[in-house]
């Protein structure tokens, strides 16, 4: 691989992780919109996280044109990529794609928590409705652990996919 196509790399690697750093920034602001119920906020961060996704695809996409790598080979072989680099740049690489998983697995687990908070406030919603309506059971909302006994009852509001 000529230094050139390396500097290409090695400069889409690092895009890479500027988008994934702006996406969890996204993740972030979208819990706090989440807790303060600021629909019309939610409605641009989930628009700007759906642009920030396909730009990483689209980097993706010049990473595996770059390299040589077939378009339709998935996963992403970045071990492949590594064994193209000049052994003097791979530690470099390395780091590379060692921040990005890094700012992924934040990302997941941001993602998972803002998941279980939505969930967390239909199920609340659904039995504060439930109970006002009479369709649901008296019982304690709360269970020891400060947190919401499942309903027994069927669900009326649920998150869209």
């Amino acid at each position: 691989m000529n230094d050139n196509t390396v500097q290409s790399l090695e400069k889409l690697f690092y895009q890479k992780i500027m988008l994934y750093d702006d996406l969890l920034s996204c993740f972030k602001r979208e819990r706090e919109f989440l807790m303060n119920i600021d629909m019309e906020n939610l409605w641009t961060i989930s628009k700007e996280k759906e642009e920030l996704g396909l730009r990483v695809k689209s980097i993706r996409q010049e990473i595996i044109s770059i390299s040589g790598l077939e378009a339709d080979q998935e996963p992403f072989n970045v071990a492949y990529i590594l064994d193209t680099i000049p052994y003097q740049k791979r530690p470099q690489f390395q780091r590379l794609h060692m921040a990005i998983i890094k700012l992924k697995d934040e990302i997941e687990a941001l993602r998972k928590e803002n998941i279980n908070f939505i969930d967390d406030s239909l199920r609340f919603l659904d039995e504060m409705v439930a109970i006002l309506t009479g369709n649901g059971q008296h019982k304690s909302i709360y269970n020891d652990k400060c947190r919401l006994d499942k309903s027994s009852h069927k669900m009326l509001l649920s998150r869209e996919v």
